[in-house]
């Protein structure tokens, strides 16, 4: 893939978070930039809930219409067979079912060593890196470090919480290239994404201050301000309104909390 295909791509059409961040398209340009410029292992950090998924389904889908072989997995418990076999398949590398490490390494490296051949690039995508156990991690860390020739065009980028950064160890973190961190939002923002929405016609209004104090409520996470959101304009259907106030909010909140604490 040439440097500037992914770009124009990226231009055309994609599939986005409903609302459109300078965090979140600074972060997106900074993967385009690892990638088209071959570098090898990338980081991509936030709080649950802060988009980084939806982030790596937007740059998926990018790559695939640039006609970039691209592989998404989310690594959370797979075991090392199960990781290798799923970026094998989605890098069109022919395997079986039944095959052992050994065989899946084989065939991964001459997959890798065929696209080089080839001029072509490949992208492992990873998401919840932080889920994985400590055998996967070290094969994880195999991919990145095996097919190191000059000319190799394989780019990593994986996807994690900030906390969970320590478990990748030492030697895999050091490979990062880029690391890409994703802020929680601001009222603004957060105001905008309850905006975008609106899943009917019927329009639900927020009050300033139910934006502010469902922004608070949230931590600026985009997954918690859509849940809490339509949770609040259910609530607010339910009472014959039109308007969600802060009290409205907090009530919904206080019901999830309860709801969560009983389970």
């Amino acid at each position: 893939m040439s440097s500037g295909t992914m770009s124009r791509q990226a231009k055309k059409s994609h599939s986005r978070p409903l609302v459109r961040t300078p965090s979140h398209e600074e972060a997106f340009a900074r993967l385009q930039f690892l990638v088209e410029h071959g570098a090898r292992l990338g980081l991509l950090l936030g709080e649950s809930g802060s988009g980084k998924s939806t982030l790596l389904e937007t740059i998926h889908q990018d790559l695939r219409r640039a006609s970039c072989l691209t592989a998404l997995v989310n690594i959370a418990g797979l075991e090392p067979e199960e990781l290798l076999w799923s970026i094998a398949v989605k890098l069109q590398t022919p395997v079986e079912n039944h095959w052992t490490l050994f065989q899946l390494w084989r065939a991964l490296n001459d997959r890798l060593t065929e696209l080089r051949f080839l001029r072509e690039q490949a992208v492992v995508l990873i998401d919840d890196v932080g889920l994985a156990s400590s055998d996967t991690l070290l094969h994880l860390y195999r991919l990145a470090k095996c097919d190191a020739a000059g000319d190799a065009r394989l780019s990593i980028i994986l996807s994690g919480t900030s906390d969970a950064v320590g478990r990748l160890g030492r030697h895999l973190l050091d490979l990062v290239e880029l690391k890409i961190e994703l802020p929680a939002w601001s009222i603004a923002e957060a105001k905008a994404l309850i905006e975008a929405s609106a899943a009917d016609g019927r329009a639900v209004r927020f009050s300033a201050v139910a934006v502010e104090r469902l922004h608070a409520l949230s931590g600026g996470l985009p997954r918690s301000i859509l849940r809490l959101a339509e949770l609040s304009r259910l609530a607010a259907s339910g009472s014959a309104g039109d308007l969600v106030d802060a009290e409205m909010v907090e009530s919904v909140c206080e019901e999830l909390a309860v709801h969560s604490r009983a389970g």
